[in-house]
């Protein structure tokens, strides 16, 4: 795809640009091979080579992502149209392709590769084709690739690995997760026994699970999958950050997410009323609340805005998320995501001083089991109405 600041003016090319609602790859792919002196071991021959594969690709790569945040520029196809292009990316991602095994490829980019970092365009991720190939067909939903990539670039050089399939097989068994009070994790080889048998079942047919035990087999079918599968099909921004932060969830925290909601469609199903979860992540300052009704969608998203703004400001969190499920299927109904800095609010304060301030974390979220309540009595939603006149109606 070619770029130009005026149609007679072309001003870069992107080997493959890949954008999924308000996030975009930048693909740029080089195949120069290692000359025979580099093979040897000549550091100065090491470094031309990797300038010429990889930092030459990774300097297109950022130059190209600058155009997207850009009205300026026009992004053409080879058929000669014109793409129309989101100027508004929360994060693009350079990545640089070799063709072919450049040996300790992750250890060379740290060491050599020189690049940029901003709001919005995050560091890039160096690799060779064949992780490439293999991340493709093993992380096949957008969300999950992608929540892979913002992982994988978001903790750089915190993580160390002979090889970068290594560390994309720990992720696919445990999910790849680093605390901020560690400075670095090295993953041994044999972590990726797994994914060297899986993939041997898929492309040599020998006995065995193509796809390794973790995180794209455990939640299969859960509400949880369903979740992440509405997600992928929706494509909306908003739901899409909500998608990032799910995935960063700890196997605990994911079981009480599908028990919570079991709990709330039974109850649902049983009286008709709104019933909810809501879960506080404390490391992320975030949170998240799920309603389950089946009401109409003005009712309805009226009331998951306003618990979770009441939620927010409980918390004192820097954003809030909130999706609404109903009964009859089990896919999400609309989502809502609260983002802005908390500030003291007299109105608020009396609001939310019905709801239980949790203490949560990624590991240990909460979950509320209403009690039964009288129709004279204060509403749980926290509105401070009446329950006869607010969630009864």
């Amino acid at each position: 795809m070619e770029i130009y600041s005026s149609i007679k003016d072309p001003a870069g090319e992107i080997d493959v640009l890949v954008i999924f609602a308000n996030r975009a790859i930048v693909i740029q792919a080089k195949s120069k091979k290692l000359t025979i002196a580099a093979r040897k071991g000549n550091d100065n021959s090491l470094r031309s080579d990797f300038k010429k594969a990889v930092q030459e690709a990774y300097d297109q790569a950022y130059l190209c992502s600058t155009f997207l945040n850009d009205i300026n520029y026009k992004f053409i196809d080879k058929s000669g149209l014109e793409l129309k292009v989101n100027r508004n990316f929360k994060e693009i991602y350079p990545i640089c392709i070799v063709s072919e095994q450049y040996p300790a490829l992750s250890f060379q980019a740290r060491q050599f590769l020189d690049f940029k970092e901003t709001n919005t365009i995050m560091p890039p991720f160096v690799m060779n084709v064949f992780l490439l190939d293999v991340m493709t067909e093993l992380l096949q939903s957008p969300l999950y690739f992608l929540s892979y990539i913002n992982r994988r670039t978001s903790y750089g050089n915190k993580i160390h690995s002979t090889h970068e399939l290594t560390i994309l097989a720990y992720h696919l068994k445990k999910n790849l997760w680093m605390d901020d009070e560690y400075s670095m994790m090295y993953f041994e080889d044999d972590i990726g026994a797994g994914l060297d048998l899986a993939m041997l079942s898929r492309r040599d047919g020998v006995p065995g699970l193509d796809t390794p035990d973790g995180i794209l087999t455990l939640y299969k079918g859960s509400y949880f999958d369903n979740i992440i599968t509405d997600i992928n099909k929706l494509e909306h921004p908003t739901i899409v950050d909500l998608g990032f932060l799910l995935l960063s969830l700890s196997g605990e925290t994911i079981d009480s997410i599908n028990k919570g909601i079991n709990y709330i469609k039974k109850q649902t199903r049983e009286d008709g009323l709104n019933h909810d979860i809501t879960l506080a992540f404390g490391s992320m300052q975030s949170g998240l609340t799920i309603h389950c009704n089946n009401d109409n969608l003005s009712k309805s998203t009226a009331r998951l805005d306003n618990h979770c703004r009441q939620r927010k400001y409980k918390q004192k969190a820097k954003s809030w998320f909130g999706i609404c499920i109903g009964t009859l299927f089990p896919n999400i109904r609309f989502g809502t995501k609260l983002e802005y800095k908390w500030e003291q609010s007299a109105e608020l304060d009396n609001l939310v001083k019905y709801l239980p301030n949790y203490h949560a974390s990624n590991s240990k979220p909460n979950f509320i089991k209403h009690k039964k309540i009288k129709r004279n009595e204060k509403c749980l939603c926290g509105s401070g109405k009446k329950y006869k006149n607010c969630c009864l109606e």
